[in-house]
């Protein structure tokens, strides 16, 4: 894994509130997702470039009041126009992404917030590189014909999907084609008609972009070799040695078990300090964090489980 070419790619993080306000919600932090948030910006500074942020008002404003907007190299407020007819916020809570990757020009990472790295990725050995291939099976990957919109899909995609928590596109013509024709397929198609809800963000997000690739004849490879099954929520093949932690899949047991939560914290705090200890100012200034990182000053708890 050392020898993994280090390319320069710059990176994007997308956070758009409109989903939390449709739902009458304020959009908020977790305190593992501050955390994350930071280790995913400085990680891939580290190892790959920059960072930016595609976000709206709301979210602007947020990160500021959390000390967090200096971290990124720019900042678009670009979300805020996103009209509710075109791409429901409900629905396609991740819409904002493809909203974002559409303003952006290829060789380009698409990161999500809850994932950074723990060394460099080989971003260049394919046109599209992604973290990891899912199953299309069950629920979320239901098969194409279920799913409404599917008369505005030309083609077949891959009886698989890619994992895009971290995406890298090196062609600019799948870039292009992928953001057109996942705008097409969110317009208006806001009624999952019995499908899981996660399935028409899933499909839009995860297949579509494999479809394109495959029509423009490109390359696709996964950082990871291991798959995800989401029917059996398990891995099969190798998870050692993953280049990076992406917290998504603890998400459910941080929410109801507080002990777990605080531990897990510290040892994203632990994370922090071990590569950039001057951030670590940044986070006591957090109420929800300063336990944490009085905790890790005094001493340093396990490291980040994987993957």
């Amino acid at each position: 894994m050392s020898d993994v070419p280090t390319a320069r790619v710059p990176a994007f993080h997308t956070l758009w509130t409109a989903p939390s306000r449709a739902q009458g919600a304020t959009h908020e932090f977790a305190p593992w997702e501050i955390v994350t948030t930071v280790l995913s910006v400085r990680s891939w500074q580290r190892f790959h470039g920059p960072v930016g942020l595609h976000t709206d008002h709301d979210g602007a404003r947020l990160l500021d009041r959390l000390g967090l907007l200096d971290l990124y190299a720019d900042v678009a407020e670009d979300l805020s126009g996103i009209a509710a007819d075109d791409i429901d916020p409900v629905v396609y809570y991740t819409g904002g992404k493809l909203v974002a990757l559409a303003a952006e020009r290829a060789p380009v990472a698409m990161l999500d917030l809850d994932l950074f790295l723990l060394r460099a990725v080989d971003t260049t050995r394919a046109d599209f590189v992604f973290a990891h291939r899912e199953r299309a099976n069950g629920d979320i990957y239901p098969p194409l014909d279920r799913l409404p919109g599917a008369g505005r899909v030309t083609g077949t995609p891959p009886d698989w999907a890619a994992n895009t928590s971290l995406a890298v596109f090196n062609d600019d013509r799948h870039r292009a084609a992928f953001t057109a024709t996942a705008a097409r397929f969110m317009r208006g198609n806001a009624d999952p008609a019995g499908c899981d809800p996660v399935a028409l963000p899933a499909f839009c997000e995860q297949r579509l972009v494999l479809l394109e690739a495959d029509r423009l004849g490109l390359t696709c490879a996964p950082v990871i070799p291991a798959v995800w099954d989401p029917q059996r929520r398990d891995w099969s093949g190798d998870t050692t040695g993953v280049p990076f932690r992406h917290t998504w899949f603890r998400k459910s047991m941080l929410a109801i078990d507080p002990v777990w939560q605080a531990r897990y914290v510290r040892q994203l705090v632990t994370e922090v300090s071990r590569h950039w200890p001057a951030d670590l100012d940044r986070l006591a200034a957090i109420a929800p964090l300063a336990p944490a990182v009085a905790a890790v000053r005094d001493r340093a708890p396990d490291p980040v489980p994987g993957p």
